[in-house]
């Protein structure tokens, strides 16, 4: 009886197919937007189903899968809060949409000031009146 060669069973279709999942695999891992130190897996599942009155014919099917990595989450920042009205609100915190806001480094707790300079309330208080 002739060896049993994954690479010519089937016409070489199911050989063929663990080449294109190996291919999609190394793809994954060469995805910067994928975790890269995650694995990724390769499943070849080879079904034998016995002719229930002849035992010498079998019916064989081939399933290849992978299991694959999903992109990384994106993340962003929000602020919600009330308008004093009731209504809840949120909006994405952007640093460009913020100007004049005072920024807090939460690594070394130094302050930036994302806008030109210190606005004097009290001066401007007293100018109004």
């Amino acid at each position: 009886m002739e060896k049993f060669l994954l690479e010519d069973f089937a016409g070489g279709a199911v050989a063929e197919r663990i080449g294109s999942a190996i291919q999609r695999v190394y793809e994954n891992i060469a995805n910067p937007n994928m975790d890269a130190e995650k694995a990724r897996k390769l499943t070849i599942e080879l079904t034998f189903k016995p002719d229930k009155n002849d035992r010498t014919d079998v019916d064989v099917t081939a399933i290849v899968k992978t299991s694959l990595q999903p992109e990384k989450a994106i993340s962003s920042r929000m602020i919600v809060e009330s308008d004093g009205r009731g209504n809840v609100q949120g909006n994405e915190w952007r640093r460009e949409a913020m100007k004049g806001q005072l920024e807090i480094d939460r690594e070394d707790a130094e302050t930036q000031e994302t806008s030109g300079g210190v606005i004097d309330l009290q001066a401007q208080k007293r100018k109004v009146e």
